[in-house]
């Protein structure tokens, strides 16, 4: 005799699972599934708070996925795949995103990528969601002739190859996208943006008579856009064209030896104040990874310690910061620079409070910068913890800063 249930015994009671049961499920998602399990249903949400994978807001490593096979370097662009390591608790978890298929991430924000094809094709992506907007092409920046078969633009005969995306805005935002791009040309650089509605990039005048002039990081801060050179100067531009030249300010005095080689980062306190993040090391190392769609000089030194400056904008100077709080650390590299909470204690011995993480190091995938252990008088002295992450080797992707966001509980519907 067949037996066949009626509609309520064949419902299935989602939300009495059992939370080893969660558990069970969590552990054989992928880190996409993952992300998104809290927002099926509110039994499921309060489930993912029991455990500590990717949970809203945590920092994370994204990097290129693993590489079983041992195919070429390119394999995890053609296949969209991914891998995202929680700092907060040394786990790694795998993924794939359709719209990631044969794109390369070349900054974001939060959980916001910006991605580009091989022709030059940027937008906008939220992986978990596979929400996308487009960019302009950055062969849409104004005035400029940008082949587009590399991504690099020539003005005034000179070529300049691109170097990094900084996502300041994400379309979330009440007043839409806004993004900062930088090239390089040997002794010079080049500074561009746009915002939501703009048909192209709009690029930033260098001072006049200025020959020698590296960016090495862009942002925006109190309305302009501002790039920090590897000298550790600082130049802002209005962005609604009223100045053509950029206005310079000093960058902080940073007493260590000119033989180091020296790396460049821009931040902004949870107060709204500018900051600088100074990274220092010694050995002018010739990088294998010169296939990386974004190669910055950052990755040609071995970095030892890191230090951190805060601007006081109505004294026009700069004070050293020590530490941040003993609950705070700074999360900085090509992705948009955030600070997060850190449990007391630390949550294992990766994340820990008055650190600066610095995203994709030579030798290393990121380091943690112990603020409180910077020591001026032994510029040699390792100020670093080192973290390196599975991953595949030599890939096209350079890791970066990866922040998982919740989905509003209150919208989300009952399991049963």
């Amino acid at each position: 005799m067949s037996w066949a249930p009626n509609n309520d015994s064949a419902a299935t009671p989602w939300a009495d699972l059992l939370p080893e049961v969660c558990d069970y499920v969590l552990d054989r998602l992928d880190a996409v599934s993952i992300i998104r399990f809290p927002a099926v249903c509110t039994a499921w949400a309060d489930a993912s708070k029991r455990t500590s994978r990717l949970r809203s807001g945590t920092p994370a490593l994204l990097t290129s996925s693993l590489d079983a096979d041992g195919d070429y370097i390119e394999y995890d662009v053609e296949a969209g795949t991914f891998g995202l390591h929680d700092v907060a608790t040394g786990k790694s978890y795998y993924g794939e995103a359709q719209r990631l298929k044969n794109r390369t991430w070349i900054g974001g924000k939060d959980d916001w990528l910006v991605t580009r094809d091989m022709r030059c094709g940027v937008e906008l992506l939220k992986p978990v969601t596979g929400e996308r907007v487009p960019l302009p092409s950055l062969t849409a920046i104004q005035g400029l002739e940008v082949p587009d078969y590399e991504l690099h633009v020539v003005v005034n005969n000179r070529l300049y190859l691109f170097q990094q995306v900084t996502l300041c805005q994400t379309p979330a935002q009440s007043n839409g996208y806004l993004a900062v791009s930088l090239f390089s040309s040997g002794p010079l650089g080049l500074v561009a943006f746009t915002a939501n509605g703009d048909k192209g990039w709009t690029p930033l005048e260098n001072p006049e008579g200025v020959h020698y002039l590296k960016y090495t990081d862009a942002s925006v801060h109190n309305g302009k856009v501002v790039a920090v050179t590897e000298s550790g100067d600082i130049y802002s531009w209005n962005m609604d064209g009223t100045a053509a030249e950029p206005t310079l300010l000093s960058g902080p005095e940073i007493n260590v030896s000119h033989d180091l080689m020296r790396g460049f980062y821009l931040a902004t306190s949870t107060g709204g104040h500018l900051q600088v993040v100074c990274m220092y090391g010694y050995g002018d190392i010739k990088d294998n990874r010169s296939r990386r769609i974004v190669f910055k000089n950052q990755w040609s030194f071995f970095a030892r310690q890191v230090s951190l400056y805060e601007l006081d904008a109505p004294a026009g100077t700069w004070r050293r910061v020590r530490g941040l709080g003993g609950d705070r650390a700074l999360f900085v590299g090509s992705s948009y620079p955030f600070y997060v909470t850190v449990p007391p204690g630390g949550s294992n011995d990766d994340l820990q409070a008055d650190c600066v993480y610095v995203a994709d190091l030579f030798s290393s995938d990121a380091a943690a910068f112990d603020l409180k252990l910077a020591d001026d008088t032994n510029e040699y002295e390792f100020q670093r913890r080192r973290l390196n992450y599975p991953a595949m080797r030599e890939s096209l992707q350079m890791p970066m800063w990866f922040r998982p966001t919740a989905y509003p509980i209150a919208l989300l519907p009952n399991c049963s």
